[in-house]
């Protein structure tokens, strides 16, 4: 996918993780402008992001927005949800890091990890929710660091 190593390139040459610079995965391919494919086709562009950056110099963190509830998902298992069911209005979006970054470890410290949703995709996979105005706006956090990676750190 050329685009996504044209991002990867700007993203990294202008040092635009500085100003929170990120891609959604329906501007790739007009079959992931549609909801359904948005889980399947963000861990794909996931995978082929890894493969085009510098592990040990970057990390990619993908946001999956969830709908917008009047009631916390906290203690809830969310990792048994049908995800697809799930998600909001906004696409998935990448976002590219240096590592280490502190943008990244005060974000995962403020949510919790998935244990089973990160087991069966293999990499660290978190949940936070912010409440405003009422409402609690949900969002999985994906890193692209490997499970394996993380245990041989």
């Amino acid at each position: 996918m050329p685009a996504l190593q044209e991002w990867v390139d700007e993203v990294i040459r202008g040092q635009r993780w500085e100003h929170f610079d990120d891609l959604h995965v329906d501007e790739l391919d007009s079959q992931f402008r549609r909801p359904g494919r948005w889980m399947e086709a963000s861990v794909m562009v996931l995978e082929v992001l890894e493969q085009l950056i510098a592990r040990q110099n970057y990390q990619i963190l993908l946001i999956i927005h969830l709908a917008t509830t009047s009631v916390s998902a906290a203690g809830q298992p969310i990792d048994r949800l049908p995800l697809e069911d799930a998600l909001g209005h906004t696409p998935p979006s990448f976002y590219l890091f240096p590592q280490p970054s502190d943008v990244v470890t005060q974000t995962v410290q403020a949510a919790v990890q998935l244990p089973d949703l990160s087991q069966q995709l293999q990499r660290a996979v978190y949940f936070q929710e912010q409440y405003e105005d009422g409402e609690y706006d949900p969002s999985l956090l994906i890193l692209s660091t490997t499970l394996k990676a993380e245990h041989s750190a």
